[in-house]
């Protein structure tokens, strides 16, 4: 997913309320959760226990269900007032979308931008009389706003009344968790429970000390008949999971369906059905963040107006595993139609910027596990030119160019990620004309700069970082190298967080330019770029890496590797390729990748019955990808030369 960015088409299916947006917290094969309560954790005594202590004797809620609803949407953080991604703000996730912004991206979405979850902070705030800004931004009305939303879902479904008992609470947190099928609801639900029975006990980013006791031996009543749920019959069905059996794996289906029941032409999500590899090899695997928590992308990929959706989600605290689509069908998650053709989509609660405090040792290694999985399956190579993450993926147009994702972010160790799949970066032999960049992760912490809008940049806090900062010479105060697709005005690269025109990161390959004593140049984006490599510190030999040069200058890239308008078949219009701005001029040298024929797959929903459906269009026109900035790049064989 893409880091702090609010889209339509994520916005808009939000359609939780406060207590909609949970995770849960089962334990795995590989490990406890390392937010579990000791059995008898110690009473804390800060303003945001005191908080939700006062706030559930007021509004009639076991104060545990109330903190497993915060604690399973944010894990207790405020994220400083911010919105998050998924439109929320606050502990308790409350959410205000402008319904305006909605249409005027989609006016397909002019219904939804009016329904009433997308506005739970109005709702919660007229609930408690207070405006809906402090309620965004004072964490203690946050939470009591919360509560009070909570205490009205509950009594809608009981008559005006509270339930009587904490296990009669199940159906209201099963119809207010986001999903609008049963299957998402009354996982999240269940995940809800299994907190509940160990109890939780954490300190968050700024000091707040919490934790509740758990409660043993509570029975939910399970029963959603009387709930809105769609499919409530069919809630405990579904496909096996496609899985290592020793992790803790489920299958929630992710939407695919029309945005517009009446009009299955108006366009459908979240994903296209296939038959790979029957039909398209699936040859990588994109590691992305979601930048929201674990449920509320559940409930957002079960929602056809979300338009995306990955093969599988990954959960912080205990590494336990969604699947939402089959692997043999294409998820819309890379934000590049050629990477969605042959890959496979993994999404890792977390944020990009928050690094360490989501990206657990249980999610990792649950994560690498799958990994190792379905390369086996599917004959994927271990490699970083094949587990890539959403940020080493391109454009497919030039549009889009210099706006692409950053997830994982900085934060994600994918030297101690690679170990775990048996393939550590640290090689032994190699020549001395490519290098594997591999800075050591714990000693390595680069300034890194995030802007929020409306709010002064701040410095994050120094942690361990994957990548290496690059300059326009061999010293430590040059300016970092900027990317005009980035910086279009020329002006040097920068220290934000989405900034990666200056960005070599872990694992990639590029062909040495220069050395000068600590620093070694590398071919970057079309320049020579200057790292500093004292020792060879900060890269390890690459062993076997192709290498090519352009036969002329300013050969074009792409995004895809399309085949000519004239090789698609009659019936089936031609997508049409067009050059990215980055151009490689001639006497550099990349490294390259595995090369693959020109390929289309011309694919719509299958309700509409067409008989072009699912044909795979190949050309005779060969691309290779070339490792040529922070991204992969496709170049045509025919304009390069072997070194």
């Amino acid at each position: 997913m893409t880091a702090r960015k609010l889209h339509w088409w994520r916005a808009a299916v939000i359609t939780a309320s406060v207590t909609g947006l949970l995770t849960g917290a089962a334990h795995t094969a590989l490990g406890a959760d390392p937010d579990a309560a000791p059995m008898t954790p110690a009473a804390p005594d800060t303003v945001e226990q005191r908080a939700f202590e006062s706030a559930a004797v007021e509004f009639g809620i076991p104060m545990p269900l109330l903190m497993a609803t915060s604690f399973q949407l944010t894990r207790w953080e405020d994220h400083n007032g911010e919105q998050s991604v998924a439109g929320g703000y606050g502990p308790m996730h409350l959410t205000d979308i402008d319904p305006d912004q909605l249409r005027s991206e989609n006016p397909k979405l002019m219904k939804l931008g009016d329904h009433p979850t997308l506005h739970t902070l109005t709702e919660a705030a007229k609930l408690v009389d207070l405006p809906p800004e402090q309620v965004k931004s004072d964490p203690e009305q946050n939470i009591r706003a919360g509560a009070a939303l909570l205490a009205q879902r509950a009594k809608n479904l009981g008559e005006g009344k509270l339930p009587n008992n904490i296990g009669s609470w199940y159906p209201a947190i099963a119809e207010l968790s986001g999903s609008p099928q049963a299957s998402g609801a009354q996982s999240f639900a269940d995940d809800v429970y299994d907190v509940l029975g160990q109890g939780r006990a954490r300190t968050t980013s700024t000091g707040q000390r919490l934790a509740f006791a758990k409660i043993p031996e509570v029975l939910p009543d399970r029963d959603l008949r009387g709930t809105n749920l769609k499919n409530v019959e069919d809630a405990p069905l579904g496909p096996k999971p496609e899985c290592p059996a020793e992790l803790d794996c489920r299958y929630i289906p992710a939407a695919y369906a029309p945005t517009d029941p009446q009009d299955p032409t108006g366009g459908y999500g979240n994903y296209d059905t296939a038959n790979r590899p029957k039909d398209v090899k699936i040859d990588s695997i994109v590691i992305h963040d979601t930048e929201t928590s674990y449920q509320t992308a559940i409930s957002a990929f079960q929602n056809p107006a979300h338009g995306a959706a990955s093969h599988y989600i990954v959960r912080s605290s205990d590494g336990q595993i969604t699947q939402m689509v089959p692997t043999k069908d294409m998820a819309w998650h890379a934000g590049n139609w050629d990477q969605n053709m042959r890959s496979i989509g993994i999404e890792h609660e977390g944020f990009a910027a928050e690094g360490g405090k989501w990206y657990t040792e249980q999610m990792y290694r649950s994560s690498a596990e799958l990994v190792k999985f379905l390369a086996d399956k599917y004959d994927i190579p271990l490699d970083r030119e094949h587990i890539v993450g959403h940020d080493d993926v391109s454009a497919d147009n030039p549009a889009k160019a210099g706006g692409e994702h950053y997830d994982p972010g900085p934060f994600w160790d994918w030297a101690h990620y690679m170990k775990l799949l048996d393939e550590p970066l640290d090689g032994d032999t190699g020549g001395d004309d490519v290098v594997t960049i591999f800075p050591r992760f714990d000693a390595n912490r680069p300034e890194v700069v995030e802007c929020q809008k409306d709010k002064p940049c701040q410095t994050l806090p120094a942690q361990g970082a994957n990548f290496l900062y690059l300059r326009t010479e061999p010293r430590d105060d040059a300016p970092l190298i900027g990317s005009p697709t980035v910086h279009p005005d020329g002006s040097p690269g920068t220290t934000r967080i989405e900034d990666w025109s200056a960005k070599a990161n872990t694992g990639r390959q590029y062909a040495v330019a220069e050395r000068s004593g600590d620093w070694l140049a590398i071919w970057f984006d079309g320049k020579k770029a200057w790292l500093k490599d004292p020792g060879g510190t900060n890269t390890a030999p690459a062993d076997g890496a192709d290498l090519v040069t352009p036969v002329r200058d300013q050969i074009p890239t792409y995004g895809l590797s399309l085949p000519q308008p004239g090789e698609y078949p009659s019936g089936i219009d031609a997508r049409k390729i067009k050059p990215l701005p980055y151009k490689v001029p001639a006497d550099q040298v990349y490294v390259a990748g595995e090369e693959t024929k020109a390929l289309d797959y011309n694919v719509v929903y299958d309700g509409l019955n067409n008989p072009n459906n699912h044909k795979v269009i190949v050309g005779d026109e060969v691309y290779v990808p070339i490792s040529y900035n922070y991204r992969w790049v496709y170049v045509k064989e025919s304009d390069l030369k072997s070194v």
